[in-house]
């Protein structure tokens, strides 16, 4: 501890000390160190005086005196007076020293106190610190667990959604491959068939020829019937109604002088063996190649004809037919193969003239039943006269709708994998939002309608009315119903792609024919 005989209030006053991180406050410092050196300077005042009271009396006493005759010389009074002096000097001395020292003691332990105390809060600081350092810490290691853990379930959900969208596609495919081995092998066994059956049908044409031929001869060498019995065979089959009496004349009328003799009648299988027979006859190859050229011909005149019986230039069948024989009868020679060849083209006009005749002989009504849509197509491209702005309006509205089909599909599918059934209802909840992009696809193909037939805002609001009804509210309406009755991810994602491959498929087409259907018929009207 220093002295208090060397400790200098003036440097306790300019006292400095060197500032160090988290150390005492200078300022508290500082005030203390001016109190204590006050508080030493006024001790040493006081002592000050005391001394040079002390030495003045010494100075006065400079030989001591000895109690006797102190008191003999001042008398028993002032001795007392003089001791009490001395007395309390003495003891004034002393607590001043006592003061001081109990400052300086007092100063050195607040010293020593904020010195601690300012070295508690640094250690508690700098623990606090380290507290919440390692919290912060802790804080990112759990938050970059957290994301590892998400990409995580990312990834393995994305792998499941890969393993199930590859185990379908390998379903799909493997579907598809049975189906296709399937028909090769139908294929297969029809072509089989059909090579057998034209294999018979040649091997059979000579001996069909033979027996034609025999029948013919059968016939030739039969008794000619007269006259009277021919008549009467006529008139018993008009009496029966037969309507192949039904052009001939009454006996005695002017007809009979004017028309010819009707030729005889021939069975199809006659006519087919003996087209069968002339492709088959030994020629050279360019006669064998003319020939299936003009058979194709026929067979394609002859399916025009079954496509437009009612064209306007085209001659009845019956007339062409009668012209084509008296062309044959006129050039070729009389024989009796050019005969048979007149009755065959004969048949074929017979058989143009009545097909309803040819159906009821030989009933097929799984083919009539299959015909008759075809027909109805045909009848109606015949009288819509804009079959081909339909068609085309159509396969634009198709394509266009299908694209927005995929790319909502898409939306959904990513939503319905982060928040489940909550993205069908964002989705498809408005029905106004929902058929906003589809209304506008279409808008092109009703445009281009509008622009060649003509038309206006009703039109185009009946095909969104019709695109809405066919194609888009039933998709709505299961949509929510599924959306309402469970929650999980997978199966609501194997709803929405089984919804939307059969719009895709089946709706959207539906939906563009009866849309397109609704613009056009009004704007014909």
């Amino acid at each position: 501890m220093t002295d208090g005989a060397s400790l200098d209030p003036s440097e306790l006053d300019q006292a400095s000390f060197e500032l160090v991180r988290r150390g005492f406050d200078p300022l508290p410092v500082k005030r203390t160190l001016q109190h204590a050196a006050a508080v030493i300077r006024e001790l040493r005042r006081e002592r000050d005086v005391l001394a040079a009271r002390v030495a003045e009396g010494e100075a006065v006493l400079s030989e001591p005196l000895e109690a006797h005759r102190v008191a003999e010389a001042l008398g028993a009074e002032a001795t007392q007076v003089l001791e009490a002096a001395h007395a309390a000097a003495a003891e004034r001395a002393e607590r001043a020293e006592r003061e001081a020292e109990a400052i300086r003691a007092e100063a050195l332990a607040t010293a020593d106190t904020t010195r601690a105390e300012a070295i508690a809060a640094r250690e508690e600081t700098l623990a606090a610190a380290e507290r919440d350092a390692e919290e912060v810490a802790e804080d990112g290691r759990q938050r970059g667990r957290e994301m590892v853990n998400e990409a995580q379930a990312v990834r393995e959900r994305m792998l499941s959604d890969l393993a199930r969208k590859r185990q379908t596609g390998r379903a799909q495919v493997e579907q598809l491959r049975a189906g296709r081995d399937r028909l090769l092998e139908s294929l297969t066994i029809a072509q089989q068939s059909l090579d057998a059956a034209v294999k018979d049908l040649v091997d059979s044409v000579p001996e069909a020829r033979a027996e034609a031929e025999r029948a013919g001869l059968r016939i030739a060498n039969e008794l000619t019937p007269t006259v009277e019995t021919m008549e009467a065979e006529i008139e018993a089959a008009r009496l029966v109604g037969h309507p192949l009496v039904d052009g001939i004349a009454a006996p005695g009328s002017a007809g009979d002088l004017d028309d010819e003799p009707d030729p005889a009648f021939v069975t199809a299988e006659m006519e087919a063996l003996t087209h069968v027979a002339e492709a088959l006859e030994p020629s050279t190859e360019a006669e064998f190649a003319a020939g299936e050229g003009a058979d194709a011909d026929d067979d394609e005149r002859v399916d025009d004809e079954h496509d437009d019986p009612s064209g306007p230039d085209a001659p009845p069948p019956a007339e062409a037919t009668e012209s084509e024989s008296s062309e044959t009868e006129a050039d070729e020679p009389e024989s009796t193969g050019d005969a048979v060849d007149d009755l065959f083209a004969r048949l074929r006009g017979d058989r143009n003239d009545d097909p309803e005749a040819e159906s009821e002989e030989a009933p097929q009504p799984d083919a009539e039943s299959e015909s008759e849509p075809e027909a109805e197509k045909e009848v109606f491209a015949s009288t819509d006269p804009n079959q081909a702005l339909r068609a085309r309006a159509e396969s634009v509205a198709t394509r266009a709708l299908k694209k927005v089909l995929v790319e909502e599909q898409s939306t959904l599918l990513d939503g319905v994998r982060r928040s489940g059934s909550d993205a069908i209802a964002v989705v498809v909840a408005d029905a106004d939002a929902h058929a906003a992009p589809y209304e506008s696809a279409i808008d092109a193909a009703f445009d281009e309608i509008i622009e060649a037939v003509g038309g206006d805002a009703g039109t185009r609001q009946a095909g969104y009315e019709q695109l809405r009804s066919v194609a888009l509210d039933p998709v709505r309406s299961r949509l929510l119903e599924v959306a309402e009755h469970s929650d999980d991810a997978d199966e609501l994602s194997d709803t929405v792609r089984g919804l939307y491959r059969e719009s895709r498929s089946r709706r959207l087409p539906m939906a563009a024919a009866a849309a397109v259907s609704a613009v056009i018929s009004p704007a014909r009207e």
